[in-house]
């Protein structure tokens, strides 16, 4: 039996034996009746009633393993020594409002008379009403630990008229988060935002703050009236590109409040007492639900150390009854711990909720995706032009091609195929065949190495085209590009977003020439609209290699097997104690430490239906950037090689002679032999057999500069 069990059955007892007192003296002896009669003459014949009742109600918040009362969440004799002067404070201002109330009925005792006579000599008896009344609705909130406002909202709704809810109730307003303080047993409803009622529960655990922040899931206006929120702002006629609707993709599925209450309030008791069993005294200061993964923040009491909970994490682990649990410490902005929980009844997050949210509906961005959501439940995008490239690693199973999906679905659900582009590398031939004829490819999906290597080199052509091309407009990006376009009436360059889903096997073929082009891409690509995101499901230092990672700050780590492998991804611990399905951390510049995410989910049967959608108002055209690239290198290097001929020729001409030695000393270093080879090649020299003198045919020569410079 516990110190908190023996300390509630003896107040409870207590408690009994002086309502017994009070109420049978002539049963209780000697003791009994003096207790009675001093009690009725100090404190007065009601409030000595108040005695026992506390007792009592003490003892059973000890028998419940329940703080009572704690001002700021730190167990600790100071919060006990106030707890009973405010429980004293309690009696006091009871005393005086009773006697108040009959001076000459001893309601209020001796305590009362003299307190309150006092006190109106100095301020009147109307002084005295104020302070009493004061006094105990302080004291009494403190000392029974229920919030005000519970009591203040729960007088509103009382006297709140009841209204037609279908007629008169005004409709919600869009995209609102409640934030409603609540005890820790008092734990939301997910995703759907809580009922106040249900929140305002008095559970003393703890004096807890608990900010509800309840998943996004509200549709813009146009979406009440049958419209898509998406499709608001773009009005087209039959022959357009229409965009995908948003109602092509699933419905989000939702759990039932009780089993989320139930679940969270059991979690919270738990980890409260695993803590007390190994001599930590804490309290839960918030709890920050989500759809896979809760966290509890935690205040230490004085005294204990942030590391003492960090080296429990495997025993909280197994007395929780997880795979694995991450410990914060400290929470950023926050003077607590976290401990992120699984939750034992996971909800999924869908795409579609993501994609209906204001962020990405308001999103002026065509790269803008979906993330997912937060640990608190909130919904989170991002956009590829801030990242600017991104990199995402972890083992297989742990929600990669998910998260692949989720990116390139976005995509295509905002933009149109001639405003974004998509090259798509998967050697695998597993993940991205769904996409096939996709208008907005720029080329077929590429599944052989080689090319994949070829189609690299081909993309660092194109962008160094496309900065010709902006020193030619004097602009400095493509968003100044377009802009310039759409003044003059000509049509926009597209960005265009390179997806290669698995790095490590373009690194086995050519890892020197894959790695040169992604570093050239990934330095220079980004003020051309020229976006990389690479995957691998080998997260090691042979693929993602030094280079890379010093060139892709914007980083994803799945669930991996080791804290090595961890940090090779994200420079540091955690993704190792993910528990997979799209849980991840995100790593982002303007992030001081990795952000925990769940990744949202998108079904083949969504990919499927969103994909023939677009394939049936467009066919694909393809630019074929490999062809088009080889073909114009070979122009360049058939120009180059004409110039050097006729530089040749000239030297020839006016020298009146040629050897190796004079053409490699006179500007054309090792490609002097070359050059021999050419002009013999084309008959301007030749060497008779049995000599080493070369034959010049200068009046071919002179003809052939000739003609030339008339051209």
């Amino acid at each position: 039996m516990k110190r908190k069990d023996i300390r509630g059955l003896i107040l409870v007892f207590l408690g009994i034996l002086f309502a017994w007192f009070l109420i049978f003296p002539t049963h209780s002896g000697w003791l009994g009746s003096n207790i009675q009669t001093g009690f009725r003459i100090v404190f007065g014949k009601v409030v000595s009633y108040f005695f026992p009742v506390i007792l009592f109600w003490k003892g059973i918040k000890f028998i419940t393993h329940k703080k009572i009362r704690l001002t700021d969440g730190h167990p600790n004799k100071q919060k006990n020594d106030s707890g009973i002067l405010s429980a004293g404070l309690f009696i006091w201002s009871l005393c005086c409002i009773f006697y108040l109330i009959s001076p000459a009925g001893n309601l209020g005792g001796y305590v009362g008379k003299y307190s309150a006579d006092g006190i109106a000599k100095i301020v009147g008896t109307f002084g005295v009403w104020t302070i009493s009344l004061c006094v105990f609705l302080v004291a009494g909130f403190i000392t029974t630990g229920i919030p005000i406002s519970t009591v203040v909202n729960a007088v509103i709704e009382i006297l709140k008229p009841k209204r037609n809810k279908t007629l008169d109730s005004p409709e919600p307003a869009l995209y609102t988060k409640p934030k409603v303080n609540i005890p820790v047993r008092a734990v939301i409803k997910h995703p759907e935002p809580p009922k106040i009622s249900e929140l305002e529960k008095h559970i003393p655990i703890s004096h807890i703050k608990q900010s509800v922040k309840p998943a996004i899931n509200e549709k813009v206006k146009d979406s009440v009236s049958g419209q898509e929120p998406r499709r608001a702002d773009k009005t087209v006629s039959q022959a357009e590109y229409i965009l995908p609707s948003i109602n092509l993709l699933d419905e989000p599925k939702t759990l039932k409040a009780e089993t989320v209450e139930k679940d969270l309030r059991d979690c919270a008791e738990k980890l409260i007492a695993t803590l007390e069993s190994f001599n930590i005294s804490a309290s839960v200061d918030s709890i920050n639900p989500g759809p896979v993964i809760t966290r509890y923040d935690i205040v230490p009491a004085p005294g204990i150390k942030v590391s003492s909970i960090l080296n429990l994490s495997n025993d909280i682990s197994l007395a929780m009854k997880t795979s694995s649990i991450r410990v914060l410490a400290p929470i950023p902005g926050k003077s607590a711990v976290g401990i992120e929980i699984p939750n034992p009844n996971p909800a999924t997050v869908s795409l579609k909720e993501i994609l209906n949210t204001r962020d990405f509906v308001e999103a002026k961005s065509l790269l803008t995706f979906a993330f997912g959501k937060t640990v608190p439940g909130e919904p989170f995008c991002d956009n590829l032009v801030s990242m600017p490239h991104l990199l995402i690693a972890g083992t297989t199973g742990s929600g990669k091609s998910i998260c692949l999906h989720s990116i390139i679905m976005s995509i295509i659900m905002k933009a149109k195929p001639d405003e974004v582009k998509f090259l798509m590398i998967d050697p695998k031939q597993l993940e991205l065949p769904v996409y096939n004829d996709l208008p907005h490819l720029i080329d077929p999906i590429i599944k052989d190495s080689q090319m994949a290597v070829e189609s690299l080199k081909a993309l660092v052509k194109i962008m160094e085209e496309r900065y010709k091309t902006f020193a030619g407009e004097i602009v400095r990006n493509i968003d100044g590009f377009n802009i310039s376009m759409a003044k003059k009436g000509k049509p926009k360059m597209p960005y265009i977003v390179v997806i290669i889903d698995e790095l490590a096997d373009l690194m086995l073929v050519t890892k020197n020439e894959v790695e040169e082009s992604i570093r050239r891409l990934s330095q220079m690509a980004r003020a051309v609209g020229i976006h990389l995101i690479l995957a691998t499901q080998r997260p090691s230092v042979d693929v993602i290699t030094g280079v890379i990672k010093a060139n892709l700050p914007s980083r994803i780590s799945l669930q991996v097997l080791s804290k090595t492998d961890s940090r090779v991804i994200i420079d540091t611990n955690g993704a190792e104690d993910l528990i997979g399905k799209g849980d991840m951390l995100y790593l982002h510049a303007r992030y001081p430490k990795p952000i925990r995410l769940q990744g949202c989910y998108v079904s083949e049967g969504e990919i499927e239906r969103v994909v023939n959608f677009i394939k049936k108002q467009r066919t694909p055209e393809y630019q074929n950037i490999i062809t088009r690239t080889e073909a114009r290198e070979k122009k360049e290097i058939s120009q180059k090689e004409k110039d050097e001929l006729i530089t040749a020729l000239k030297f020839t001409f006016g020298r009146r002679r040629i050897s190796y030695d004079l053409l490699k000393t006179n500007g054309f270093g090792n490609k002097a032999a070359d050059i021999l080879s050419r002009l013999e090649m084309e008959g301007f020299i030749s060497k008779p057999e049995g000599t080493n003198r070369w034959t010049i045919y200068f009046d071919k020569i002179e003809n052939f500069i000739n003609e030339t410079e008339k051209i």
